[in-house]
C-alpha cells in the first residue's frame, strides 16, 4: 500500500515531469518545453505577436522507428515453434482479439517517446485483455510490486473542474507465493500532490473491489519494455533525452530568422519628400519609408537588410540536424526529405546505424510479447509449452530477384530445404508451405518431372 505523505517521491514526482516534457515534445508543444531567448522576444512588442518555429523531429524520430520495428504487418507473425493445435489457437486469439500485430507500431512509438512502454494484462469475460498503461501512471517500487496511480478532480465538486481538489487513485501489484494481490484505494492529496487521507473508492464513482487476488501465478501481470538497456533510474532512455540541446537550437534559429524576415523582407523606401505621394489632406500615402532630410545628395533607393551571417545560420542549422541523425540513428535523408540511395544495397549501408538500433527494440519487443503472453496463458489457467516465435519482415525494401537467387543457392547447396526457403521468401505459414510442397510435386508427375532426377551428364 502507498505510504501516506510519502508516495509519489520527490524523485518520482520528477519523473511524471519529465515524462511530460517529452510528450509537449511528441505533439510538437516544443515551446513550453524549449523555450526561447530572451533576445528574440524582447523584438516583439506584444507577447501574442511572438512567433515560435517548432519542428516535428521528435514525433518524426519515434514514428520512423514505429514503422521500422513493426515492418509489414502483413508479414509479421506471432506463434509458438511447437505444433500444439490448443496452444496455437489460444495464441492466435490473444494476438487477434488484442489486434497485437497492429499495436506493435503503437508500443514502439511510446517506447520511443518516453524510454519505455508498460503492458497490463487481465481477464475479462473469459478473454486475455492486454492494456498499455499510461507512463506517468506507472510507478515500480523497490520490492518488485508495481503501484499504478491516476489523479482525479473532485466529480462533486461545485468550483470549476481546474480548482477542484486533486485525489489520487492507486492500485498495488504485489506477488505473494504464487499469488498475485492487488489493493486498490483512493487518496486526499496534500499540496505537493502525495497520498494524504484515505477515503472510500465509490466517492471517486470507482466499483472495483479493494482488495482481489489472482492464483497461481509466477509473476506479475505487468510488463516494462524498455527502449535499450535500462539506465540507473530502472527505465529505458527517451529517444530525446540526448537531443533536446539540438531541437531547441533547431527551433531558436529557425524563429531568429524568421523574425528577422518578419521585419525586414518588406523593404523600407529611403526618399526625400514628393509632393505626389501624399494625399489630399497632406498625409503620406501608406507604405514603410525613410524621409530624407530636403539637402541630402542621396538619391531615392530601397533600403535592404543584407546580412552575411543568414548562411551561415543555415549551415549552424545543417549542422544540428546532422547531430541529430547521428545521435538517433535516423537517417538525413529521412530527417529532410532528401534523396535517398537508389540501390538496395546503397540504401542498406546508410540505413546500417538505423537498423542495428531497430533491431535492438525489436529484442526488446519480443522479450515483451513473449512474457505478456505468458502471463495470458496463466491468467486462463492453461500451460505454454512451447516459446512464443516472433518473425518481423525486413525493414529496407528487398529486391525479390536477388532474394530468390540467394535462396535457390542456399537449396542446391544443402543448406535449406525447399520448405523454409518457400516460408521466408513467400512468408507461408507450415501448413501453407506444405500444401504448395504438395501442389508442386504433383505438378512434376503430371509432366513427368522429378527433382530427385539426376543432372544430365555433359
Amino acid at each position: 500500500m502507498p505510504i501516506p505523505n510519502i508516495f509519489p517521491s520527490d524523485n518520482e514526482l520528477e519523473r511524471i515531469r519529465t515524462l511530460g516534457k517529452y510528450e509537449k515534445l511528441f505533439e510538437n508543444n516544443q515551446e513550453s518545453v524549449l523555450q526561447l531567448h530572451e533576445k528574440i522576444k524582447k523584438q516583439y512588442k506584444n507577447a501574442a505577436d511572438l512567433l515560435y518555429l517548432s519542428h516535428a523531429i521528435p514525433s518524426h524520430i519515434s514514428e520512423f522507428y514505429g514503422d521500422f520495428v513493426q515492418g509489414d504487418s502483413e508479414r509479421l507473425t506471432i506463434d509458438t515453434v511447437l505444433d500444439n493445435a490448443q496452444e496455437k489457437q489460444l495464441v492466435k486469439e490473444i494476438v487477434d482479439e488484442n489486434d497485437l500485430k497492429e499495436k506493435i507500431y503503437d508500443y514502439v512509438v511510446k517506447q520511443s517517446e518516453y524510454g519505455f512502454t508498460v503492458l497490463l494484462g487481465r481477464v475479462e469475460n473469459g478473454k486475455f485483455v492486454i492494456e498499455e498503461v499510461e507512463q506517468d501512471q506507472y510507478f515500480p517500487q523497490a520490492d518488485g510490486s508495481v503501484i499504478f496511480a491516476t489523479y482525479i478532480r473532485d466529480p462533486h465538486g461545485a468550483q470549476p473542474m481546474r480548482q477542484r481538489d486533486l485525489y489520487l487513485y492507486t492500485q498495488h501489484y504485489q506477488l505473494v507465493g504464487n499469488t498475485v494481490h492487488i489493493e486498490r484505494r483512493a487518496w486526499r492529496t496534500d499540496t505537493f500532490q502525495r497520498a494524504s487521507d484515505a477515503i472510500s473508492l465509490t466517492y471517486l464513482g470507482i466499483t472495483a473491489p479493494e482488495d482481489e487476488m489472482i492464483q497461481n501465478m509466477t509473476m506479475l501481470p505487468i510488463v516494462q519494455i524498455d527502449n535499450g538497456r535500462k539506465t540507473r533510474f530502472g527505465f529505458g532512455k527517451s529517444d530525446y533525452a540526448d537531443i533536446m540541446p539540438q531541437l531547441a537550437e533547431v527551433n531558436e534559429r529557425s524563429t531568429h530568422v524568421a523574425t528577422q524576415l518578419l521585419k525586414n523582407l518588406d523593404a523600407k523606401l529611403e526618399m526625400q519628400d514628393i509632393p505626389s505621394l501624399r494625399s489630399d489632406d497632406g498625409s503620406l500615402k501608406t507604405f514603410d519609408y525613410i524621409m530624407l532630410p530636403d539637402n541630402t545628395s542621396v538619391k531615392t533607393r530601397y533600403v535592404t537588410n543584407e546580412n552575411p551571417l543568414l548562411e551561415e545560420t543555415f549551415k549552424h542549422i545543417d549542422r544540428q540536424f546532422q547531430f541529430i541523425s547521428w545521435v538517433s540513428s535516423v537517417p538525413m535523408f529521412e530527417l529532410l526529405k532528401t534523396t535517398q540511395p537508389e540501390r538496395v544495397e546503397a540504401l542498406r549501408i546508410h540505413l546500417f546505424s538505423a537498423i542495428r538500433k531497430t533491431n535492438t527494440k525489436r529484442s526488446r519487443m519480443v522479450k515483451g510479447i513473449r512474457q505478456i503472453i505468458q502471463i495470458g496463458f496463466e491468467m486462463l489457467n492453461k500451460t505454454l509449452t512451447g516459446t512464443i516465435d516472433v518473425q518481423f519482415s525486413t525493414v529496407i525494401p528487398h529486391d525479390p530477384l536477388i532474394e530468390a537467387q540467394v535462396e535457390q543457392i542456399k537449396v542446391a547447396s544443402g543448406l535449406s530445404s525447399r520448405e523454409s526457403a518457400m516460408r521466408r521468401l513467400e512468408n507461408y505459414s507450415q501448413e501453407e508451405a506444405e500444401a504448395e510442397l504438395e501442389r508442386i510435386k504433383n505438378e512434376d508427375r503430371e509432366v513427368g518431372f522429378t527433382t530427385n532426377s539426376a543432372p544430365p551428364q555433359i
